[in-house]
Formats: structure tokens, sequence, C-alpha cells
């Protein structure tokens, strides 16, 4: 068996599985990577593998709910434990061309799908332009793996795939093309190839620009429903004012996991907007990402094109109270809704605009189980602007890192003040850093301090750092702002309300490890139970079609709440 073959892991088909399935079948599962890696996503999911090589299955079998072993083709679903109208996806990773008849397997699968299931299929582009080079040097060589794959029985170019879908009672919702640019000689090649055969096509009414697509397309990645589904095509579009932080967790995240959703469509962008990217059939959201200074025009002009407008914060207004005072929070009152990530948040937005929802910060993927090694106990800190929350704790931890030197290092993120004050050479320090950085550090610690003093600003913040603590087996020492609504004392976590009490629960965490892992297990469970994405993210667009039923009322409502739009 060849072990890099059927341990690869296609990174478009895994973006475009809906992420909120319960059961899923993946026919030709290989060694089940790409289900362990959706199972990070989703864990809640029963994945159920169909592979015809038994030494890959046996592989796949510990990685996925069950694994069946055969030819497709000559096994039922049915006698697989999978009953009809069951499933929530199926996936074809690069399967579809393996086959005698393709179109007969889709059309049996497609009846074990629910009603409102999915179709995930990855199919090879047989008019690759590499394809058609070596056609018109009259080769056809068979490869061991590629587009020429010797075990490929049916061949594929765009225009058979939407054949193939349709006349197996299929609708295709959405086909996204695997391109990727030649490198090296290729390039070249691919450039003179292309500059000859365009006034060839030209001469034949091909479209160029069409063309030129089709031929760079390795792969196409297919998602389809049953025929009779109704879709309600989705245009979500963000306007991104703090892509440093806050974009990740609050706009691209949650816009890739919406994607999964059958006719929702996101876009995000940071400089300037495109307002006719949407199509005349789609509802159309737009969404001001942490932006303080719309103006009257720039709203007027989204409500002309009909959009439903939402403004995003996660943060306290008055951050900025002097820009939002100068117009009366504006940005708030001249939008049809507010999204936000706490209740407090919530509470404050109200008295400007009623229409306020919350969608809380999720994990994205669980992290895999912790596994901890017998070495010095690691304390993390890492934050933004939180020194007047530490102050009140630094003499306290610098006692504690003294008692225990031997015994202790500590991990600092970004904070170089704090750095600096404590009194240990057992410390580390890493500046500003990507997110997968920061996650890298954080599951090499043990306990995560997590102070928040008692303020406006504070209470409005979420408890994130906890919920990223707990996915990577952390355990947390925090404040009671914002945390003690999260965090259930002594069970998944631990609280402090004084700065006797920090000392004190930081000296127990340290000393007793048994019952520091059962803490972090604890809110590892919680996290894995509560606070995924995959849990959530329905709940944003449920939320924009639900106001858009309501958008000739909102704009009623926008003339007495910001009457300077009008």
């Amino acid at each position: 068996m060849n072990k890099d073959y059927y341990n690869r892991i296609n990174p478009d088909v895994l973006k475009m599985i809906p992420c909120n399935a319960n059961f899923i079948a993946e026919v030709g599962c290989g060694a089940g990577v790409l289900g362990e890696a959706y199972r990070q996503i989703n864990p809640k999911v029963f994945y159920t593998g169909l592979e015809v090589n038994p030494d890959a299955a046996k592989i796949a079998s510990e990685r996925l709910n069950k694994v069946i072993t055969g030819d497709v083709e000559n096994i039922s679903l049915g006698n697989c434990d999978i009953s009809l109208n069951s499933l929530d996806c199926l996936i074809y990773g690069d399967v579809l061309e393996h086959l005698y008849d393709p179109a007969a397997v889709l059309k049996n699968h497609s009846n074990y799908l629910k009603d409102d299931g999915q179709i995930i299929a990855c199919i090879p582009n047989i008019q690759h332009w590499s394809i058609l080079f070596n056609l018109l040097q009259g080769k056809w060589d068979y490869t061991k793996e590629g587009l020429l794959d010797s075990t490929h029985l049916r061949f594929f170019t765009l225009n058979n795939i939407r054949k193939l879908f349709i006349e197996c009672g299929l609708k295709i919702v959405e086909i996204q093309p695997r391109q990727f640019e030649p490198i090296g000689n290729n390039l070249e090649l691919f450039k003179k190839f292309n500059d000859l055969i365009t006034p060839v096509i030209k001469e034949f009414g091909v479209d160029p620009k069409q063309f030129r697509s089709q031929i760079k397309s390795l792969q196409y990645i297919v998602r389809a429903v049953k025929s009779g589904v109704k879709i309600k095509p989705l245009l979500i579009q963000t306007m991104i004012g703090e892509e440093k932080v806050c974009s990740r967790v609050r706009v691209t995240e949650p816009h890739s996991f919406c994607s999964t959703i059958p006719g929702v469509k996101t876009v995000e962008s940071n400089k300037t907007v495109d307002l006719n990217i949407g199509n005349s059939y789609e509802n159309k959201v737009f969404i001001w990402q942490r932006i303080i200074s719309q103006k009257p025009d720039q709203q007027k002009q989204l409500f002309s094109r009909n959009y439903l407008v939402i403004n995003e914060i996660d943060d306290d207004p008055l951050r900025w109270e002097e820009q939002f005072k100068k117009n009366n929070f504006f940005a708030f009152r001249s939008c049809h809704g507010v999204q936000v990530s706490t209740e407090p948040l919530a509470e404050f937005l109200k008295q400007f605009n009623p229409n306020v929802k919350v969608f809380k910060n999720q994990l994205a993927y669980l992290p895999p189980v912790r596994t901890y090694k017998n070495e010095k106990t690691t304390i993390f800190f890492g934050a933004l602007n939180r020194e007047e929350d530490w102050k009140p704790i630094l003499h306290s931890l610098n006692k504690v890192i003294s008692d225990y030197e031997d015994k202790i290092s500590v991990k600092i993120i970004h904070d170089k003040l704090f750095f600096d004050s404590l009194n240990t050479k057992n410390k580390e320090f890493k500046s500003y850093c990507p997110y997968n950085v920061y996650e890298n550090i954080l599951k090499q610690c043990d306990i995560a301090i997590l102070p928040l003093e008692f303020n406006h600003f504070n209470s409005m913040k979420s408890d994130l750092k906890f919920i990223e603590c707990a996915g990577h087996g952390v355990a947390a020492l925090a404040s009671p702002t914002v945390y003690k609504n999260t965090i259930d004392e002594g069970k998944t976590g631990l609280i402090y309300n004084s700065v006797e009490e920090f000392e004190e629960k930081l000296v127990k965490l340290i000393e007793d490890v048994d019952f520091r892992h059962e803490l972090a297990k604890n809110a590892y469970n919680y996290v894995a139970e509560n606070r995924l994405l995959s849990m959530h993210y329905q709940e944003r667009t449920d939320w924009y079609y639900e106001m858009i039923e309501k958008l000739p009322q909102l704009n009623e409502e926008l003339k007495s709440r910001a009457p300077e739009l009008f």
C-alpha cells in the first residue's frame, strides 16, 4: 500500500463539507484523514467510511466511527447500517472516475440522503492543459496517479460533470475549480500553449476567458442536493475594519462555515467594496465589522441595492467614545441590526438599535486531546492592553515564581512590560504573532492566567481566552470579570476574587498536578460539548433570513431612528 497516497487530505473538499452534519458517509475514504480532520470541526458527527483497499481501511477504522471494506459498486449502503433518507452528506473525493458506472452509484446513493442532504464530490478534469498539450503530440500515457491514473475508468470535463449530476436527479449548487499555477518550465509552457491556442478556439466560437479557466482546473469540487430542494441564495458581504485580532474569529471563520450552507456565498474585504458582485436573485447582507465612521451616503447606497445592513462589533464602543458621540452613535442607529459577542454589549447597544443579536465567540475546531509531559509546570500569559489588569496580582505572582523557581517556567506573548516585570530567568517572550504560532505556544503550557479588573470596558469582553485555553488542555486561573459566567468554579477552572485567592489558587494548581489535569479535562469537555462553531454558525444565517423577511418594516423603523438618512 502506498501510505502517502491514502493519507492525503484535500483541504478544499474539507472546506465544502457541511459543518453541522450528524451522519456522513465518505466513499473511498482512504486511510480516513479527511474524516479525522472533519471530526475536529464537528466531533458529534457519526462518520462512516467505505474503502476498497483493506490496508487503508484498517487504518481508517482507527480514525472514523465505522469503516466498511469492499468495492462500492458491489456494496449496498443499506448493508452498511445506513438507512434511506438518513445521511446529511455523501463525499466522493476523487472516486467517481474509478467506477464502471458512476451514474448508477450516484443515483443509488442519493436515496440515502436526507431531503436536505448534500453531496460533495471532487472530480479530475480531463480538459486540463497538460492533457491537451500531450494529445497534440499524440501522447496518452497512463501513470500511477494523477489525471491519467491507470485505475481511472471514466473521464470528465466540466460539461460532463454537470450532465452526470443532472441525469442522476441532482441539482448542482456550486462547482469550485481547483487551480494551481504552473511552476518552473511548466509556467512558460502553459503561457506559450495558451497564447498559441487562443486564436484557434476563437475561430470555433469558444470564449477564451472561460477556456483558460477550464484548462487551468486540475479538478472540480461539486456541491449538489436533491433536485427538489429549494435553495435560498444569500450573499454575506463583510467590510473588515480590524484584521489583526478580531476578524478571524468574528468574520473569516464564521464565513467559512456559513458558506457550506447551500446557496450561501461569503465575501470579505478590508479596503474597497464591490457592490456589483451580487446577483439579482440573491438576498444580500452587508456587514460593517468594527468600522466606526459610516456615512449617510454609504448607507443609502446599500439600502438602494436592497442589502440588509448589519454592524458587527465585539468591544465596548465607549473605547471610541468621542468618535461615536460626535454623531450620536450613527454607526449603530443607521443599520438594520447589530451583531455582538456578549450579552452586556448587546444590552448597552439596544439603546441605539433594538435589533441586536449575540453570536458568542467559539472555537472553529477542537484540538486533539492533550498529552502532558512530566516536565516543569509552564504558566501562560498572552493578551493585548492588560497592564491595569495584571498590576494588582504582579507581586503575588512574583512571590509564587520565587517560591517555585525550579519547578515552573513562564511563556509570555505580546506584553513585553509584563515579561520584564517577572523576577525569573525561566521565562520566554514572543511578540505579537500569527494565530497558529499563538496556539502552538499555548498548548505547551499548563496554567493560564486570565486577569480582567472590573470596569465598563472589560465587562463587555468575551470569554474567548478561556475557551482557547480549555481547547488546548490548559487549566485557567481567571478573574470573576467575564469568566465567572463561563467557568464552573473548581470543575472547569478557578476564579480568584482577591489577590490572596490568586496566590493560594496558583499554588494549588502548581502543586496538585492531578487536580490541574482534571480541571483541564473538564474544561476541554465543556468546549467539545458547547463551544464549537459547528454548533452555532447556522444561527447567523437563520437571523439574516429572519431579518430579510422583515426588511420593509426595518426600513420604516430607520426613518425614526436615523432621520438623517432620509
